[in-house]
């Protein structure tokens, strides 16, 4: 998942005198624009892992890893072990990524108040794998802050969000994010929706809030985990 901005302090540097895995794998990832972040999220390790990985030659790395870094980079495996097939290094668009605009918890601000306008000038996007039977248009990944809707949404994880439009919230069921009018913005599951009232709740302790329809501001249904930290 590529994010054009955000990016986490540099990694420590093996010695470039002595070209190995670990060189290529920083060379690479410097080479893309991506954070130790971006890398880790989408390979589905964390960011110090993907550290360790581009200062520590000797560090194993297990093929699906390796296969899913060769992918992220546009390069092949043989070329992240031995620096062999260099003309295999080359950017080849891949179908089955697609990118979209990526909020974090620090802007959530911004997110709720373009609704579905237009995005602003300097938002960052997320390359996400693509699932069969998705709809990707218009569609936006947020990161969740919090572990209010644990253990399906936890802390740290990043969802692919789908815009609700205004003539369908009266119908809305299952976790949404929302946008209120009085600039809150929340991520619950609609246990309740009658009669112009929403009755929201939290997963992981019950926690009820109730809501008007004229409260909100704009509303996104929340899809499917595109990252989940986990621990290695």
């Amino acid at each position: 998942m590529y994010l054009r901005s955000q990016a986490l302090a540099p990694t420590p540097m093996s010695d470039p005198a002595t070209p190995n895995k670990a060189t290529r794998l920083e060379r690479l990832r410097r080479e893309s624009g991506m954070s130790l972040y971006e890398v880790g999220a989408i390979v589905g390790k964390s960011h110090t892992t993907i550290a360790r990985y581009e200062s520590d030659p000797r560090a194993g790395i297990k093929q699906p890893t390796l296969q899913a870094l060769a992918r992220v980079y546009k390069t092949t495996p043989e070329f992240i072990e031995t620096g062999q097939s260099p003309e295999s290094n080359i950017a080849i668009p891949d179908t089955n990524y697609v990118e979209l605009p990526f909020f974090t918890h620090t802007a959530y601000g911004t997110f709720a108040a373009n609704c579905l306008d237009d995005l602003p000038e300097d938002y960052t996007t997320m390359w996400v794998l693509r699932r069969e039977g998705r709809d990707y248009r218009n569609a936006r990944v947020l990161e969740v802050r919090g572990n209010s809707m644990a253990p399906r949404y936890p802390h740290g994880c990043c969802v692919a969000v789908r815009p609700v439009q205004d003539g369908d919230w009266q119908y809305a069921t299952g976790v949404h994010a929302i946008s209120l009018r009085n600039q809150m913005f929340i991520i619950k599951r609609i246990t309740s929706n009658q009669n112009g009232i929403l009755q929201l709740s939290s997963d992981s302790n019950g926690e009820v809030m109730t809501i008007e329809l004229g409260d909100i501001n704009c509303m996104w249904k929340v899809g499917e985990k595109v990252y989940e930290p986990g621990e290695d």
